[in-house]
């Protein structure tokens, strides 16, 4: 089974490495990759990996965040613009026992970085949540089986999983009221309209609907 690469603070590891900062940024970047791509060990010959194989193949976001290259000045910007409001951090609090947010997302998705950002966030602020991030090439098999009203398998798809790795829900690829728009009225629209409106509407929202969701997701579990 893969396991996933921690950063650590303790003296020997990566971190710590005596190296120039040029090739210290190649080597994660590297480790990105090779971490995001393979997809975990299977089982068996021809069964599908497990979601708890598939998420210790994973990697943290800060990790996620330090090899990003496209979208890479938005990531950081909405990592270090967002909060969990109070309210939505006291109801994920009070969902007892262990869960986990396993999320296929690529950097260069323009929903994946106005979402993940802020359930990175909702993660670091509630006891018993963690996140873990693969690649598509990884987590196929979950955004074609938790497919988009009009059909696609697309990124972000989060899955939330329970103590013992198995689902009690899903989002995917943006919050619904967007969503509803994009199938709606936003459909018609010419690509460079549909995202200056898409972007605007994340800007406005800061992650709240999509953590919103999650949380909801955890209460129903209550």
């Amino acid at each position: 089974m893969w396991r996933s690469f921690h950063l650590s603070s303790k003296s020997g590891t990566l971190s710590h490495l005596i190296l120039p900062p040029q090739m210290k940024k190649i080597i994660f970047a590297l480790l990105a990759v090779f971490l995001l791509t393979i997809p975990p060990a299977l089982a068996q010959e021809g069964e599908l990996a497990s979601y708890q194989e598939v998420y210790e193949a994973g990697i943290e976001f800060g990790f996620f965040l330090e090899q990003a290259e496209r979208r890479k000045e938005m990531w950081h910007d909405n990592f270090e613009k967002g909060s969990v409001p109070e309210e939505l951090l006291d109801r994920a609090r009070a969902v007892e026992g262990a869960h986990y947010l396993l999320a296929v997302a690529v950097d260069g998705c323009s929903d994946s970085v106005n979402t993940i950002p802020y359930l990175a966030h909702l993660a670091n602020r509630v006891d018993g949540l963690e996140m873990r991030l693969v690649h598509p090439d990884a987590g196929r098999f979950i955004m074609e089986a938790n497919r988009t009203p009009d059909g696609r398998a697309s990124t972000p798809t989060v899955l939330v999983l329970d103590a013992d790795f198995n689902e009690v829900g899903v989002f995917i690829e943006r919050p619904q009221e967007l969503q509803d728009w994009a199938l709606g009225e936003g459909k018609d629209l010419e690509s460079r309209d549909f995202m200056t409106y898409k972007f605007s509407w994340y800007d406005e929202d800061l992650g709240h609907q999509t953590m919103e969701t999650v949380v909801e997701i955890l209460e129903a579990t209550k």
